[in-house]
C-alpha cells in the first residue's frame, strides 16, 4: 500500500502500516546484525591465532564491539517495536493481543535503562543500596545471576535471531496480503462511484 499522507486513515489502517514498517525493520536489522557478528567473528579468529590480517588492529576489534553492540540493541527495539505494533493492530480489530515475548521485554527494559545499573568489566548488575523490593522490579533481576553482559552477546542471551527473523517475515506476509486486499477493494469502491 502506498502511504499517502494526504488520504485519511482509520486507527486499524495505520496501526497496520505499523506493523509493516517494524517487522520489515526487524527483517533488515537482524540480516545486518548478522553481518556485523560475522565480521566480528572473523576479524577476533585472526586477532586470537595473530595472523598476518592486513590493518587488523587493537582498535578495530574494539570498534567491531561497539557496532555489534549498537546492532543487536538496535534489532531488540525495532523487534519490541513491532510487537508492541501487533498488540495495537488486534485492540484495533477488537481482538486479543499476542503474547507478548517476555524475554524480549526483559531485554528492553534492561538495555533502557542499563545507565542505572551497577557496570563492571563486561556486565552489569543491580546497583548497592535497592532495596529488594526496587531491585525485583528491576529487568536484570530476571537474568541469570542477575547480571547483563557486556561483551556485545546481549541479543544471544534473550533472543533466538532465527525465530524472530521467521515471526517477522510472516507478519511482513500476513500484512502485506492484508494491505493488498485493501487497496483492491478501495479500487474497486472507486470503479464502482464512477
Amino acid at each position: 500500500m502506498f502511504w499517502d499522507p494526504e488520504i485519511p486513515k482509520s486507527a486499524e489502517e495505520t496501526a497496520a502500516h505499523f506493523v509493516q514498517v517494524w517487522a520489515e525493520a526487524v527483517l533488515r536489522q537482524a540480516a545486518r546484525t548478522r553481518e556485523v557478528r560475522k565480521r566480528s567473528a572473523i576479524d577476533e579468529r585472526a586477532w586470537e591465532r595473530q595472523d598476518d590480517w592486513p590493518g587488523l588492529q587493537t582498535e578495530q576489534i574494539e570498534a567491531n564491539w561497539r557496532t555489534v553492540w549498537a546492532e543487536e540493541h538496535t534489532l531488540v527495539w525495532s523487534a519490541y517495536q513491532l510487537e508492541r505494533w501487533q498488540a495495537r493492530l488486534a485492540k484495533e480489530r477488537g481482538e486479543p493481543a499476542p503474547p507478548e515475548n517476555k524475554p524480549l521485554r526483559l531485554a528492553r527494559n534492561a538495555l533502557e535503562h542499563l545507565d542505572e545499573l551497577h557496570l563492571e568489566e563486561f556486565s552489569a548488575s543491580i546497583p548497592e543500596g535497592k532495596t529488594p523490593k526496587q531491585a525485583k522490579r528491576m529487568a536484570i533481576s530476571s537474568f541469570p545471576g542477575e547480571v547483563l553482559s557486556l561483551d556485545g552477546s546481549v541479543a544471544d542471551e534473550v533472543l533466538d535471531h532465527e525465530t524472530l527473523d521467521r515471526e517477522a517475515l510472516n507478519v511482513v506476509r500476513t500484512i502485506q496480503q492484508e494491505l493488498d486486499e485493501w487497496a483492491q477493494e478501495q479500487f474497486a469502491e472507486l470503479m464502482r462511484d464512477r
